[in-house]
C-alpha cells in the first residue's frame, strides 16, 4: 500500500469546493505536527541530553539507525522461550540492529531488528508529566524519564498485563540508558525477572 496523502488548500465557503492552489501531500506532513513525546513529557529538560539522544527523541517523523550490539541473555530453556516469545535478541557479539522510530503526536512507535528477532512497541503519554506507556502486546509499562547532561533513563516503575497490574513480586525490572558516544547513540537494556534475576541484557552503538 503506498503512501497515503491528504489535500492542502483553501476551502470556498460558498461552493464548498477546495480552490485551485490546494496541493496532494503526504499525511505524515499532515501529522507531524507540534512537539516530540518525549519533549512534551520531559519539557525543557530534553534540552540537556546529549545531541545524539535528543536527535531521537526531539524530531518528528520516521528515523532509521544501523549498528551492532553485545548480548548477554541467560543461559536455559526458560529464559530461552521468554526471549524468544517477545522478540528479545538472542545472546551474540557484534549482532547486527536496525531500529526505526517512527514519531509523532500522539505516541512514538519503535521496531527494533536485533540479529534474526524483531519486536516493536508503541510509546503514549503516561499520566503524569516525565513518564511514558510502551505498549507491548498484551504488556503496558509504564517508565520514568530522566534527563541528565550524560543520558536519558528510562526506568520501568510499574507493569500491567491484560490491564491488570502485576504485583510487584510478579513484575520485571528494567533500567534502560540513553547516552552518546562519539556522536553515536550509546544503549544498554537490562531485564531483570522475579525468581529467574537477569534474563537479558543488551547494549550497542547506532547511528543514523
Amino acid at each position: 500500500m503506498g503512501q497515503p496523502f491528504a489535500v492542502r488548500g483553501k476551502l470556498e465557503p460558498l461552493t464548498g469546493k477546495i480552490n485551485s492552489a490546494a496541493v496532494l501531500v503526504p499525511i505524515s506532513e499532515v501529522l507531524m505536527v507540534g512537539p516530540t513525546l518525549f519533549r512534551r513529557m520531559l519539557g525543557q529538560a530534553m534540552d540537556q541530553l546529549p545531541a545524539a539522544v535528543r536527535a531521537v527523541h526531539d524530531t518528528q517523523g520516521r528515523i532509521e539507525v544501523t549498528g551492532t550490539a553485545e548480548v548477554d541473555a541467560k543461559p536455559g530453556l526458560l529464559p530461552w522461550l521468554i526471549c524468544a516469545a517477545l522478540g528479545l535478541p538472542a545472546a551474540g557479539s557484534g549482532v547486527p540492529v536496525r531500529i526505526v522510530f517512527e514519531m509523532g503526536p500522539e505516541g512514538d512507535y519503535w521496531e527494533r531488528h536485533i540479529g534474526t528477532r524483531r519486536y516493536a512497541s508503541h510509546f503514549v503519554a503516561g499520566p503524569r508529566a516525565g513518564v511514558v506507556i510502551e505498549r507491548m502486546g498484551a504488556f503496558a509499562s509504564h517508565f520514568v524519564l530522566t534527563a541528565t547532561a550524560d543520558r536519558l533513563y528510562l526506568t520501568l516503575d510499574r507493569c500491567a498485563f491484560l490491564g491488570l497490574p502485576l504485583p510487584s513480586w510478579l513484575a520485571p525490572r528494567c533500567s534502560a540508558e540513553e547516552a552518546e558516544i562519539d556522536g553515536a547513540l550509546l544503549f544498554d537494556v537490562p531485564i531483570d525477572l522475579p525468581l529467574l534475576g537477569r534474563i537479558i541484557r543488551y547494549r550497542g552503538i547506532v547511528r543514523p
